[in-house]
């Protein structure tokens, strides 16, 4: 990991740090309700399903899942988004949520 990468991960870190009820995504446990914080690195619609975003909190990367929807106000990279829902491991390993309570929090480099 070069310096500007380990810098990021550490202001991610950080951030995250400020929300209390806020766990670290690679802390999660799978099956299980969690809130978690970050900033939205990849958006991506997936036709004929739904929306997905992919946040990074500076411990690892987590992708929620909206089912029928193409957009949500207010989301786009770099946003600071808050997730509440429960947690599934996918094949691939990557965790996922689908159709978690989601709002906006300020963003970490604001």
């Amino acid at each position: 990991m070069d310096a500007s990468a380990r810098t990021r991960a550490e202001d991610l870190r950080r951030w995250r740090s400020e929300y209390s009820d806020a766990r670290a995504i690679d802390a999660l446990t799978p099956r299980y309700r969690a809130v978690v914080v970050g900033v939205v690195h990849k958006i991506r619609l997936v036709p004929g399903r739904g929306l997905e975003a992919t946040i990074e909190d500076g411990s690892g990367q987590l992708t929620a899942s909206w089912t029928g929807r193409s957009a949500l106000p207010g989301v786009e990279l770099g946003t600071g988004l808050r997730l509440s829902g429960t947690v599934a491991r996918e094949r691939d390993g990557s965790l996922r949520m689908r159709n978690p309570e989601y709002a906006l929090v300020a963003e970490p480099y604001r």
